[in-house]
């Protein structure tokens, strides 16, 4: 067992309750399950998942990662994924890996709750259970001996058809230490090993109601991160409106290749949902303060969102699309534009308020 990088002992609130199988679930329609697990977890500490992970909206990309699961995004600094989708709280998660049962219960034991990676082929509550190799996230909060001396661990998946309950370690370590062959079935999260891969997260933040001045930083945040990211040569990340150009162009030269548009499904999709839930955090602050500037926002944050759909069934979709390359420029300028409109509401609002925080 390699445990590495991991983020020390978190106790599990009082609210969790194997026996009565009530561990908070959490899921909205455009997500995948890195939000939706990651959620789930904010949940189990009292936080709204939305004003978390629905206060930073930005453009990140690696050009140079494989990118064929569900719960990619690129990594951006040294406190983890968690760190990276929520800028604005003290969250930070770490990537680990085990190899037996003893091993999970071990990480379960210390980090109180895990997400662990899964090949949806080997679990029986998914619809692709011994069909189709696609590479999951499922929230692991305890584990049990049976009276016949087996190991048992409880489960909680929000990802449609949302299931939770106990599992026998046969399955899911199956599923955790699976290859996850290429699948022609889903070519897009299947072909790289789960490898036994656990997140360990660790959540500081007390529960709080977002402030005007909360609401002001977060989108000063996003604007700086937009007005000054970067796409040069030597640049590991591409981000901001510098790097979404770059990203745009390098469709169009892709745009004869649909294999090499391929992974823009895969990696839209952690855009298109921080996208989604920045218009939802800013819909219902707009909804409570009556502020239009940031009813501008959610309506912008939304029209990201349908950029990103158009641009990721493009590229799902290349090989069977005539005059692909036109559409494709097409649809990344409109991606584009997007965002700029988005920056623009931004900076709209934060005039109406009359602040500059940083």
């Amino acid at each position: 067992m390699t445990i590495t990088g991991t983020v020390g002992t978190t106790a599990r609130p009082e609210r969790w309750s194997g026996a009565a199988g009530t561990y908070p679930q959490w899921y909205e329609d455009p997500l995948s399950c890195l939000q939706t697990t990651l959620g789930s977890v904010l949940l189990e500490h009292g936080l709204r998942p939305v004003d978390v992970l629905g206060r930073s909206c930005e453009f990140v990309f690696a050009p140079g990662d494989v990118m064929c699961e569900e719960f990619y995004r690129p990594a951006q600094g040294d406190r983890g994924v968690a760190a990276d989708l929520c800028p604005y709280h003290d969250v930070e998660s770490a990537w680990t890996t085990g190899s037996t049962a003893d091993d999970l219960i071990a990480l379960v034991e210390e980090h109180s709750r895990v997400i662990v990676a899964v090949d949806n082929y080997y679990l029986p509550f998914r619809p692709a259970y011994q069909d189709v190799h696609a590479a999951h996230l499922v929230v692991v909060p305890a584990w049990r001996r049976t009276p016949d001396g087996g190991v048992e661990f409880y489960v909680s998946d929000a990802q449609p058809p949302a299931f939770q309950g106990w599992l026998s370690a046969e399955h899911l370590v199956a599923g955790w230490t699976s290859g996850n062959p290429s699948d022609t079935q889903d070519v897009f999260f299947s072909s790289r090993e789960i490898g036994g891969r656990v997140l360990t997260t660790k959540v500081r933040q007390r529960p709080e109601e977002p402030t005007a001045a909360h609401v002001a930083r977060a989108l000063r945040g996003n604007l700086d991160r937009w007005d000054d990211g970067a796409a040069g040569p030597t640049d590991r990340l591409w981000s901001g409106r510098s790097g979404l150009r770059r990203f745009v162009g390098r469709l169009t030269e892709q745009a004869a290749d649909p294999a090499s548009l391929r992974p823009a499904y895969t990696f839209g999709w952690s855009m298109q949902a921080q996208a989604f839930l920045h218009g939802r955090f800013a819909q219902e602050r707009a909804f409570r303060s009556g502020d239009a500037s940031l009813a501008a926002v959610a309506a912008s944050a939304d029209r990201v969102v349908s950029a990103w759909s158009n641009v990721r069934l493009l590229c799902a979709h290349a090989a069977n699309v005539p005059e692909i390359s036109a559409l494709i420029l097409r649809r990344g300028e409109e991606l584009l534009h997007a965002y700029e409109q988005l920056a623009v509401d931004w900076r709209l609002a934060l005039a109406r308020e009359g602040t500059d925080v940083r």
